[in-house]
């Protein structure tokens, strides 16, 4: 054979680095990886060794009797080749088909020819010794492919004793520098056999995936450096022969698939490093059953005392291959979930590490299981209760597949021990009551909240929820109808007449619509004539334009609800008439069959997508773009991760928070009452915007008038603002080209920060200095005026006086923060047809127009007037 080469490239990988790590390991803090100690080992061999002579054990004629010698490696009569030192059963691999045929004239031994260049002692010659010559681990009637498999097996488990091997003065047996490199020896050994012809890696390594049993019953950093050792050699072999690699995968491919016997041979902790090995998918060629039936037998089927390190490693197992769905949940819960043997702390860590990265479906069923079956509601600190909360944290599920974690959710949310919405005061007794009165637990919610309000010496609150409709046929009305002070409140509460319901504002004097509800009001609530007429509007129009957009959901703990959904949709765009207004309900959508309700919402994905359709919000951030596309994906796709259903994408979208930090030379949301939509309402339109139903039950039907005004408001008013803004020349095309953006593509996660952390200023103390400024103030200017299009001196005034963008600085430059959200060039083309469109001062002009006179209208009594 030919001299040792050098290093060649890639020769190290794992190997090197796998033997340096236990030499570094030794000399640290940490204990190095140690074989089984005797109170481990189960015996077998002894067993066996005593049975030799038994007829009855080893009839004339069988398979030869295993040998028990010391450094043999063990045998029996059935099952895979086991190495000296690795726990394998040490059976002979059964000859399925396909395999090679039997011819012992190949086995070979060049012990004596090879020319060892690097290692010179002989415990390590010894190692690499066992490759170059399978004949001598063979038993009688084995082929190349069945010695080949046995010399692996014994290989790996010598080198990983000699490694680790210390004489009685703590000095390694072999030399450091074999240390290092005797992984990488017995590598390139494995690649001269196949280049000199000795072995054909195709047809010798085909009981290759028999070795992997060798780690059985190891410690679990032992079974790792086995499997990693195993995978080298094994690579190595093909190393010059890719095309005889890719053969070998698809033959082991198929013995994987179709050999059912295959998995008893296997330890099932090597899996992730044959699947590796092989090129196939963790979770599409793997026998499921078979996979099961195994993880119970070589790690479930434990001591007490190891029992729970067992089920560790099968937790992990099952992750890491994704495999959870081969379980049943009553299955599953036995192995993970015994409370009868572990703690809650253990539990949950089994739990945790088994369900990771499962499929979504499978997780919730589980967790609903949990909460169902073990949850005990009525306890305070119940911790089946805190297991399920923490399984929700860690695997940031959606809280809805618990109802009872989510029923604690709420009543958390109503009154805590020391927060809650009625202990800090943060709604009125009314907005509780409007989340409250459509839940199933409607009484349950409402007993805590009453009960809270009267512990808390607050009478006339509790007066106000007790005196609505729902409320008093409960009996939390009846409980409390003998308190004579709660009577003579609730008495008075009955003649106070309700808010009227209208499409308008609460608040008198503030902004109201330009439009009448029934005349301009698109509300989709199915596959109708509604939808058809939104699509024609907008995907199904030639005509680029602009679309103010906003969506509304709840969310009761943004640290525990990680799914919420948006309810319904706000839309509003220049129509054939005027303003348009939409209302894209989901809730009711998903009442649909699921044909009607994929169509509906394939057209709102459409609008968002549409790269002639800009579309304009304000402060949208990752969390709130999140909650928009899981209401856009078909409620029975919602939880399906495969490649083939993508999430919804929006491009090109323009953030007004953003327009409005350059044109005020600051960062987006610097300042947070300035920057919010109220604040830009009332400083470029003169206007308060009425909140009353910021914090109403966005997911209650039927909506309130007051409620889709208040939403399609928080649409349209952005939209009006940009427009303002760009015709009347504060920013110019190219500016808004700039801050356009597109979220929810690959590589765009993580782009609130960045988006977030741009400065519109010179130097960062010029920024300061903005935030504090009277640029970044409220303008002079008369109430509910129009300054823009007016020619009093006191609107030229006013718009002399707002703030104009530093075009001292490269906003170019400035915006390569978000380089992951940059527009493309093609969507930069059909997006600037929709900015143009911003710059008509006569559409700005007629409905800056429209929402004066809506306004006056109002005050004077009127209904808001069809201003177009």
């Amino acid at each position: 054979m030919e001299p040792l080469p050098s290093d060649a490239e890639g020769d190290g990988l794992l190997a090197h680095s796998v033997a340096y790590c236990w030499y570094t390991s030794r000399a640290s803090s940490a204990a190095p990886p140690y074989e089984l100690g005797p109170e481990y080992k189960t015996g077998s061999d002894e067993v066996l060794a005593a049975l030799e002579g038994c007829a009855w054990m080893f009839p004339p004629g069988s398979r030869s009797s295993p040998a028990v010698a010391s450094g043999a490696p063990p045998s029996s009569a059935t099952g895979t080749a086991g190495g000296a030192h690795g726990g394998g059963s040490g059976e002979a691999p059964v000859r399925p088909a396909g395999a090679p045929p039997v011819a012992p004239e190949r086995l070979f031994d060049l012990t004596g020819s090879y020319p060892y260049q690097h290692l010179q002692n002989e415990v390590s010659q010894s190692v690499v010794n066992i490759l170059l010559a399978p004949g001598q681990v063979a038993r009688p009637g084995d082929s190349l492919a069945q010695a080949l498999t046995r010399a692996l097996e014994r290989c790996a488990s010598q080198a990983y004793k000699v490694l680790l091997s210390f004489d009685a003065s703590g000095r390694t047996i072999i030399p450091e520098s074999e240390r290092l490199i005797l992984v990488r020896e017995a590598g390139t050994v494995m690649a001269k056999l196949a280049q000199s012809g000795h072995i054909n890696a195709e047809q010798d390594l085909f009981f290759a995936l028999e070795a992997f049993g060798v780690s059985k019953t190891c410690r679990l950093e032992k079974q790792t450096w086995l499997c990693d050792f195993l995978s080298v050699m094994i690579k190595r072999a093909f190393e010059m022969a890719p095309e005889a690699l890719e053969r070998w995968r698809q033959t082991m491919r198929n013995r994987i698939l179709n050999e059912v016997d295959l998995y008893s041979n296997i330890d099932v902790r090597a899996w992730t490093q044959i699947l590796e090995l092989v090129g196939a998918q963790r979770d599409d060629i793997l026998q499921g059953e078979a996979f099961k039936t195994q993880v119970r037998l070589q790690l479930c089927m434990r001591t007490a005392r190891d029992r729970y390190e067992g089920l560790r490693q099968a937790a992990i197992v099952v992750a890491e291959l994704r495999r959870q769905s081969c379980f049943t949940r009553e299955e599953f819960l036995e192995l993970f979930n015994d409370r009868r043997a572990f703690d809650r702390q253990q539990r949950t860590q089994l739990l945790l590490a088994a369900l990771r990265g499962g499929p979504r479906g499978f997780v919730q069923a589980v967790l609903g299981t949990i909460d169902s079956a073990d949850v005990d509601i009525s306890e305070r600190d119940d911790d089946e209760m805190r297991m399920v909360e923490e399984l929700l944290k860690s695997l940031k599920e959606d809280i809805r597949c618990c109802p009872h974690a989510f029923f604690k959710m709420k009543t958390e949310w109503i009154a805590a021990r020391n927060t809650g919405v009625v202990v800090g005061e943060e709604l009125s007794p009314e907005q509780i009551c409007d989340h409250i009165e459509d839940e199933p637990n409607h009484e349950d919610c409402l007993r805590i909240a009453v009960n809270r309000y009267l512990k808390a010496n607050r009478k006339f609150e509790a007066a106000r929820m007790l005196v609505r409709p729902k409320t008093v046929r409960t009996r939390v009305y009846e409980s409390n109808r003998n308190d004579k002070q709660l009577a003579y409140l609730i008495s008075l509460f009955n003649d106070v007449e309700p808010d009227r319901n209208h499409f308008g504002p609460i608040e008198e004097g503030t902004l109201v619509l330009p439009s009448e509800a029934s005349k301009v009001l698109l509300y989709i609530q199915d596959a109708g004539a509604a939808l058809e007429r939104l699509e024609s509007e907008t995907v199904g129009s030639q005509q680029p334009k602009s679309i103010g957009i906003w969506w509304f959901w709840r969310c009761f703990n943004p640290k525990i609800d990680f799914w919420p959904r948006a309810s319904f949709l706000a839309l509003c765009y220049d129509g054939p008439s005027g303003s348009t207004f939409a209302i894209v309900d989901f809730d009711a959508l998903e009442e649909d069959n699921e044909g009607d309700e994929e169509r509906s919402k394939d057209v709102v994905r459409r609008i968002l997508e549409s790269p002639s359709l800009l579309k304009v919000v304000h402060d949208m951030d990752g969390y709130s773009f999140e909650v928009l596309q899981r209401a856009v994906m078909p409620k029975h796709k919602l939880y399906d991760e495969g490649p083939d259903n993508p999430w919804p994408r929006m491009e090109p979208v323009v953030d007004v928070s953003v327009v409005a930090a350059y044109i005020r030379r600051t960062r987006p949301c610097a300042e947070k009452n300035k920057d919010k939509l109220s604040g830009l309402v009332f400083e470029y339109l003169r206007l308060e915007l009425c909140l009353a139903e910021a914090m109403s039950n966005f997911e209650r039907r039927p909506l309130r008038l007051t409620q889709l005004h208040y939403a399609l408001s928080l649409a349209w008013c952005p939209l009006l603002i940009l427009r303002a803004l760009c015709s009347f020349e504060i920013v110019d095309n190219e500016e808004i080209l700039l801050l356009s953006h597109r979220v929810g593509h690959p590589g765009s996660a993580g782009w609130t920060r960045p988006l977030r952390n741009l400065c519109f200023a010179p130097d960062a103390s010029a920024a300061a200095a903005a935030e504090g400024d009277a640029l970044g103030g409220i303008y002079a200017g008369a109430y509910a005026e129009d300054l823009w299009t007016g020619t009093s001196e006191e609107a030229e005034v006013w718009r002399r006086g707002l703030p104009r963008p530093d075009r001292s600085i490269r906003l170019a430059q400035v915006m390569q923060m978000t380089v992951a959200i940059h527009l493309p060039p093609d969507t930069q083309r059909c997006a600037q047809l929709g900015i143009a469109e911003l710059f008509s001062r006569e559409t700005a002009a007629r409905d800056l127009a429209a929402l004066y006179r809506a306004h006056h209208g109002h005050r004077n009594g009127q209904q808001a007037p069809d201003a177009y």
